[in-house]
């Protein structure tokens, strides 16, 4: 199998080098192959059954404002959602889907963007990226990469098992290694063009697909860890339920949303530079790299904090409260009320202070990290009836004059950007992809100045 592997990679040198084929046509597909295996291995993620090694997830830094888990939304820490327990069968013929896996397909997507807007950019310093695109032969190309990229899923990873000895770090590792490394390569090869890009890409690939098949001789089958342990929660009836305001939980995952595809603004820059050197216009351009891009990563990320807070319902059992999760089925943690060291109001929820909600951390005596309660409507009730030790569930003051300042820089700034993307398309896409992360920093910044004093 290896040998036939090497002698498809070899055949193109061979046709380029010898029979006059198209130097620039293989370069497009084999970055093609590149981009789309980072997304599918993120789909591969979900159905990992092995939890991720949490050891190895960075924990994000509280004081700093580039904090990785709000700004590019491509990066994986310790949260609520990656530590969920239980499964979803959403077809039966598939196994299960973890919905704790979900932060690692985000990262693999605004990978793949990431690397889709790099390669855009370097590829066009000598291809016309969009007019090779539309090549009915390109065309078909990318159709069948999709369709081997399904058929080599389904016969490698599901009929023969192997999500069940996966983690969804080790799933997506491999395809952003390999992309990772082609990126590099790309760039000292761009001087050769076409013909360099290519020789650079094949040995990619040859090398990835050398280790792949190594890996696959020396694999193991061992399935011993498994699943995450159940938590072992009070078998009472709950005599308290609360749930977060779905209304809240669809603010706060929206605006996470934004902030995550503002936040990544130099990657739609670097494709609006590889679209607009080729054939493509600018409304189209603008229309992909500042509407389709951030729609996935915005709405990716949304989906992923709709997935951590509003499926949870928080139940009071015996002297325990308890997160249940409704989509799994399972509950999540549990914490005697005697062990919790802290009970405080998060002040810093813009959407719980727009929606009269309220969001509680709860520090326990034992244990690493944080729980929360969130997105609670009838709050002083809930505080009752799960005995949870928090002084207050009133929010403090905003200064509203950092605020005000804030809003009209912010609306400023917006209309600034449109202005420019309108007269001059180029500056516009410049000053969007700089100005957005700065933007989200400043306001966050700007934020927390507002925020009443601890």
């Amino acid at each position: 199998m290896f040998l036939v592997t090497v002698a498809a990679n070899v055949v193109p040198l061979v046709g380029v080098f010898h029979l006059g084929w198209s130097a620039q046509t293989f370069a497009v597909v084999y970055a093609m192959e590149l981009v789309v295996a980072v997304p599918f291995a993120g789909l591969k993620a979900l159905f990992a059954r092995r939890p991720p090694n949490y050891d190895e997830l960075e924990r994000p830094q509280e004081d700093n404002p580039l904090k990785s888990d709000e700004l590019g939304g491509v990066s994986v820490g310790p949260s609520d959602l990656n530590r969920r327990r239980g499964s979803v069968t959403v077809v039966d013929s598939l196994p299960p889907i973890y919905p704790r896996n979900f932060p690692f397909v985000l990262q693999a997507f605004g990978a793949g963007v990431a690397l889709l807007g790099i390669y855009l950019a370097v590829l066009s310093r000598f291809i016309d990226v969009p007019a090779t695109l539309a090549d009915p032969m390109v065309a078909a190309s990318a159709v069948s990469l999709i369709v081997s990229q399904v058929g080599v899923i389904n016969r490698e990873y599901f009929r023969k098992r192997r999500y069940e000895t996966s983690t969804p770090r080790d799933v997506i590792r491999s395809a952003k290694n390999e992309a990772g490394v082609a990126m590099v390569l790309l760039w000292f090869a761009a001087t050769g063009g076409p013909t360099g890009a290519l020789v650079a890409f094949v040995t990619v690939k040859l090398f990835a697909e050398w280790g792949d098949y190594r890996a696959g001789q020396s694999s193991t089958t061992d399935k011993g860890v498994g699943t995450l342990p159940p938590v072992a929660a009070p078998d009472a009836s709950p005599t308290a339920e609360v749930r977060p305001d779905r209304r809240a939980v669809r603010g706060a995952a929206f605006w996470r949303g934004a902030k995550s595809a503002i936040g990544s603004g130099p990657v739609y820059l670097f494709a609006w530079v590889g679209l607009t050197s080729g054939s493509t216009g600018p409304v189209a351009a603008m229309v992909v790299c500042f509407g389709l891009l951030p729609a996935i990563i915005g709405g990716l990320k949304a989906i992923e904090y709709a997935l951590t807070h509003g499926t949870l319902v928080y139940q009071r059992r015996d002297d325990a409260v308890v997160a249940y999760d409704d989509l799994t089925e399972a509950v999540q943690w549990t914490i005697p009320v005697d062990d919790l060291r802290d009970a405080e109001l998060c002040e810093g929820e813009f959407v719980d202070r727009a929606c009269d909600t309220r969001t509680f951390s709860l520090t326990p005596f034992v244990g690493e990290y944080d729980l929360s309660v969130a997105h609670l409507r009838e709050y002083d009730r809930a505080v009752e009836a799960l005995e949870l030790p928090v002084e207050t569930t009133a929010f403090g003051p905003l200064d509203r004059r950092v605020a005000g300042v804030a809003a009209v820089v912010g609306a400023c700034g917006v209309a600034a950007v449109a202005a420019l993307a309108y007269y001059a398309p180029s500056v516009g896409a410049a000053a969007a992809g700089w100005g957005g992360p700065f933007g989200v920093v400043v306001l966050r910044s700007a934020w927390q100045w507002a925020l009443p004093a601890a």
